[in-house]
């Protein structure tokens, strides 16, 4: 799947932030440690929700491309049998104008 990663990159981001937040304000390390671990968890879970989400939009989505693609066969295949059958319907109409015309220049 190619949204595996997502919640391990959203993960490691909030843990960056948190040790350096932890560094800069220069929190006991037990403390640090602690809030490091329900950060990590809690983005790990965020992320985990973001990468369904977005691996079903994606799904959404292909199914959306196909549906229309299958939509326009359909559509250029009822376009093809409709000329096909305007072709046919004309070459009936010029047999039957063919015996008219022999018809008319019999009698003519």
């Amino acid at each position: 799947m190619k949204y595996r990663y997502i919640p391990a990159l959203v993960m490691l981001a909030a843990g960056l932030v948190c040790c350096i937040l932890s560094v800069v304000q220069g929190w006991p390390v037990q403390y640090s440690l602690i809030t490091l671990l329900i950060v990590l968890i809690v983005f790990y879970i965020i992320g985990q929700i973001a990468a369904q989400i977005v691996g079903r939009v994606q799904a959404e989505h292909l199914a959306m491309v196909e549906a229309e693609r299958k939509r326009r066969e359909a559509e250029e295949q009822a376009r093809r049998e409709q000329e096909e059958r305007e072709a046919m319907e004309a070459e009936e109409a010029e047999k039957q104008e063919v015996p008219e015309a022999e018809e008319a220049n019999r009698n003519g």
